[in-house]
């Protein structure tokens, strides 16, 4: 019993700090929470048979935006473009990146991160998952541009082909034009599961974290969103969107 009540405090405390964060809350457009995102990337955000923009970061957003009061809306495009959309010093666009963003370093210094969500690590899919780590210096390898498997890939290995989306780098794998896509865990489980003949072997790259890139400088957001995020962590939300997503892919 004391331990539930102490759960139920925490919540009622978290509750409360999401509806005074919200008030000082301010986005590109009134009412909107708009956010880019590249939806090739199964299952954070990916299109379904009826052309809808769903996964696991799309619905967290919309129960987010929905404890702020505000509309969650995304605005789709490819990966670099999604990244540019929300920098405030291009001219943002959006509010917040919302496309399985790694927390970086380097990013840190053109968005505010919320807090962490999930973790992820690379890893290498080829046909019948054959390709191991130790083989990737002599393969081609196919990359989405942007990315830390990007990122990784050029700076650790000499044959590396970038594309503006991961739909077109499984087709180039599909097509014999590149021996294995280095990418999220997983997202590249996703994919195995889609397409016939692929599978998956794991690398020794560090952990991720996945996070949403805020506009810069935009505090009251990132504390509302963190706020927001919180509750849906504790109630268990978050863990059960994941999950959900994971199966259906």
């Amino acid at each position: 019993m004391k331990k539930l009540i102490a759960v139920l405090t925490a919540l009622c405390l978290v509750l409360s700090l999401a509806a005074a964060v919200a008030e000082n809350v301010t986005t590109i457009e009134a009412g909107k929470l708009l956010y880019s995102t590249s939806p090739d990337f199964p299952p954070f955000e990916y299109r379904d048979d009826n052309d809808n923009i769903v996964g696991i970061e799309p619905e967290l957003m919309e129960l987010i935006a929905g404890k702020l009061g505000l509309t969650a809306e995304a605005v789709p495009m490819d990966f670099d473009g999604a990244l540019l959309a929300a920098r405030v010093d291009q001219g943002a666009k959006v509010d917040a990146v919302v496309s399985g963003v790694t927390v970086r370093e380097d990013r840190k210094l053109i968005f505010d991160f919320t807090d962490t969500y999930v973790s992820i690590t690379q890893a290498i899919v080829s046909k019948d998952g054959a390709i191991t780590e130790e083989q990737l210096k002599d393969v081609n390898i196919g990359v989405q541009s942007g990315t830390t498997g990007m990122i990784y890939a050029e700076d650790d290995y000499p044959n590396v082909t970038k594309y503006e989306t991961y739909s077109l780098a499984f087709q180039a794998l599909q097509n014999g034009q590149v021996d294995c896509v280095l990418l999220d865990d997983m997202v590249g489980n996703a994919y195995v599961k889609k397409l016939p003949g692929l599978g998956m072997q794991p690398t020794s790259y560090e952990k991720e974290d996945f996070a949403f890139g805020v506009n810069k400088g935009n505090t009251a957001l990132v504390e509302a969103i963190n706020a927001a995020l919180a509750e849906l962590k504790a109630d268990g939300t978050v863990d059960a969107i994941i999950a959900k997503y994971n199966e259906a892919e």
